[in-house]
């Protein structure tokens, strides 16, 4: 049975290849990184059912790793790794909905049992919801026709357009010079957010805020902020090396433009 793939985040060099093996060896698809960067890399790009990740990771920590994860997919299930131990690294698994709480050096066996229990049932889980979203489908497709004349429907957020850059934000989807943009949805958001306030320098700390949802100091604002933009310049961007629409302004923060 094919649960996805793991995101395995690990900045000791051993002690990664060595919990990669073991999980490969219990059958699991495994993507290993070693630092908090690569693995928003992954997460932004998908198809990621089970995030582990140590806590000590540098400048982009695992507590923020766990912040940016449940932005992407509030139900994505979490192991967290440890060698030390403390009452603030426990409190930071529990207040993220971590399933499991492991110490390094981790015990044969300790990792993939863990793993088996929270995959199976996160695959329970998804299957009950398309279960719910099927019975829903039908009930509404039973359900009496609305008066005429009143839809019940919110208004219509308006489609926004940036010189050859369009962004909709109902369909969730973005288009330059009529081409489809294939985006994420951590980097649509991002895209989204800056069209709504287009040629306004927003600083990293506001975007941290409001995109990301999370709290954090100035420098781990911009860590985590400019992978992001990095991401999205690459595809939003027809040079990323001289952006033209996702503008960098030093000390300040980022602008989205119509690109003229």
């Amino acid at each position: 049975m094919d649960h996805g793939r793991i995101l395995l985040v690990e900045d000791e060099p051993i002690t990664r290849v060595m919990l990669e093996a073991r999980l490969r060896a219990a059958g699991h698809r495994v993507v290993a990184v070693d630092s908090g960067e690569a693995a928003l890399a992954q997460l932004d790009a998908g198809s990621i059912d089970l995030l582990i990740t140590d806590l000590h990771l540098g400048m982009l920590d695992g507590v923020a790793l766990m912040a940016h994860a449940r932005d992407l997919d509030p139900e994505l299930p979490l192991i967290v790794l440890t060698g030390v131990a403390t009452l603030d690294s426990a409190i930071a698994a529990v207040e993220h909905g971590a399933s499991a709480y492991i110490r390094k050096p981790v015990a044969p066996g300790a990792l993939e049992s863990r793993v088996t229990a929270v995959l199976a049932r996160r695959q329970r889980q998804q299957e009950q919801s398309a279960t719910l979203r099927r019975l829903g489908s039908a009930l509404l497709q039973l359900a009496e026709p609305p008066r005429p004349g009143y839809t019940g429907a919110s208004p219509v957020p308006p489609i926004i357009r940036m010189g050859m850059l369009q962004v909709d934000p109902r369909s969730r989807q973005a288009s330059l010079s009529g081409q489809a943009l294939t985006l994420s949805q951590g980097e649509f958001m991002l895209l989204l957010y800056l069209a709504e306030r287009g040629n306004e320098v927003v600083s990293a700390e506001r975007i941290a805020l409001d995109v990301l949802n999370y709290h954090c100091s100035a420098d781990e604002a911009r860590e985590l902020v400019k992978a992001r933009v990095h991401r999205l310049r690459q595809k939003l961007e027809p040079d990323p090396r001289s952006p033209r629409f996702l503008i960098s302004v030093r000390g300040a923060g980022y602008m989205l433009t119509g690109g003229e």
